[in-house]
């Protein structure tokens, strides 16, 4: 088995206990892992390392959202910096006003689609999060101000800035996005799941806007998430799915914040992650021309196999470091087409970040333009079976998880022939384009299982191997 490892030198890491970034920002139990006190450091600590920067200041629609992101604006005018309030808006909006250089840098306070009880901190500058080495100069910063007497760092009363209020934002977003996509609906039924969370109030208006016949379920505004919970999984779909079906309607589901995006094709069918994105990437190309495409290490050969008949490059990478590669290969003047983690889509031409509605309403062009459907647009991507599964495990209990279904996933393909990836937990491609990877979540206390084969006959066997894994994962 050969041994590949595409991460090229070694990052300087807080260790284990005091690492507060994962793959996302910053997410955890809210009170004890996200509390006011860290919303407060990072504030003080992003208006030190911006000085002269205009600050945004935004949050999703949980419960304890407005009032961490109040913290936030506190923590930045006591120490001197210019604040931006934005308030209630999903996560493109807020990175689409970092494009502005009167307010380039943005703290987004959510948790994604992590449970109602969970929430969470994002960090932005020009429209990109930020890449691990700025999360670890935050961390190392507030390891340093552990022994501070007081929380806050104070300037003097007369250096304290007037805070600025942001309320056509979701306008300003609406606005860039037609004048770039520049097209008009034919009218067809599309339904929407808002997961109650700020897309209610930004996609529905949108694509009503552009000629769609938009109904919607899950689109008031509640952080209880009462409609479903916020991860756009097929388990978490069924309403969406039946209405598609019924319906004979394409459908659309978001996240908590409106990063993610997921498919329902007009037959009622989840579109598979790693074909979507495969999907999107064909259309950066198309319109760009070849180019590097750079996705996250639990992602589907099927997009290697859809782009390289268009002379793209696919490029893996650790989940969570889709910006920071980027901005590796940008700098050294080469072209970035798309990047993309499942869910999670970047077109760099359009912005840095992940943007779930942007890559939904390119969708929509195209199939108008075109006068075809989901359905049949995605005939041409090849089809693989493939299974997603998380596993909540206790947080003292899943290193040893993890090592063990390691060693016995170590034991299991010896003998196989294909390529072993370290990078980011442990994946074996094998030879006849079968895969599977288990890594440990960066945001929640989970170990997760993806598998996929071409033909049932092999995804029946490595399914036999996840269920050896799970009998160490799941405590009977």
């Amino acid at each position: 088995m050969k041994t590949v490892i595409f991460r090229e030198g070694t990052l300087k890491l807080m260790n284990e206990r005091q690492k507060l970034f994962g793959t996302a920002g910053i997410r955890g139990p809210y009170s004890t892992k996200v509390t006011a006190e860290l919303v407060i450091n990072i504030g003080q600590i992003i208006a030190d390392l911006c000085k002269g920067e205009g600050i945004i200041v935004g949050h999703d629609a949980r419960t304890s959202s407005e009032a961490l992101s109040q913290s936030a604006c506190s923590a930045i005018s006591l120490a001197g910096g210019k604040v931006y309030s934005v308030g209630l808006c999903t996560f493109p909006v807020i990175a689409n006003l970092t494009r502005d250089e009167k307010h380039s840098v943005a703290i987004y306070i959510t948790a994604s689609h992590n449970p109602p009880q969970d929430n969470g901190i994002k960090v932005l500058r020009n429209g990109r999060e930020f890449i691990q080495e700025e999360q670890n100069k935050i961390e190392q910063k507030i390891e340093a101000r552990a022994d501070q007497v007081s929380l806050f760092q104070y300037v003097s009363w007369d250096k304290i800035q007037a805070q600025h209020k942001i309320s056509d934002a979701n306008e300003t977003y609406m606005k860039r996005l037609v004048e770039e996509l520049d097209f008009l609906g034919d009218g067809r039924g599309i339904i929407l799941d808002c997961a109650n969370g700020p897309m209610s109030n930004l996609a529905p208006q949108l694509f009503s806007k552009l000629g769609f016949q938009v109904t919607t379920i899950n689109s008031h505004v509640d952080g209880h998430f009462p409609g479903r919970l916020a991860e756009p999984s097929p388990a978490n779909l069924g309403t969406l799915l039946e209405l598609c079906k019924e319906k004979k309607t394409m459908g659309a589901a978001f996240d908590g914040d409106g990063d993610r995006i997921a498919i329902i094709d007009e037959t009622g069918e989840f579109v598979e992650l790693s074909r979507l994105n495969a999907l999107f990437a064909t259309f950066a190309i198309e319109e760009e021309g070849p180019g590097n495409v750079i996705v996250s290490i639990d992602t589907s050969t099927t997009i290697d196999k859809t782009i390289e008949k268009l002379g793209a490059t696919t490029i893996r990478t650790n989940l969570g470091e889709l910006h920071g590669k980027i901005k590796e290969l940008m700098e050294r003047k080469e072209k970035v087409t798309f990047a993309a983690e499942p869910w999670k889509p970047i077109f760099p031409s359009w912005g840095f970040w992940i943007d779930g509605l942007f890559a939904l309403a390119k969708l929509l062009k195209v199939i108008t333009k075109r006068k075809t459907t989901v359905y049949d647009i995605m005939k041409d991507i090849p089809v693989h079976i493939a299974e997603r599964k998380a596993y909540l495990v206790k947080v003292e209990n899943i290193l040893t998880i993890f090592d063990n279904c390691k060693e016995k996933l170590i034991e299991r393909m010896k003998d196989q022939d294909g390529i072993e990836l370290t990078i980011d937990g442990l994946r074996y491609d094998l030879s006849d384009g079968t895969w599977i990877l288990i890594r440990k979540s960066g945001t929640e206390p989970k170990i997760r299982i993806y598998y996929e084969s071409p033909t049932m006959e092999r995804f029946k066997w490595v399914e036999h191997i996840v269920r050896e894994l799970e009998d160490i994962v799941i405590v009977k």
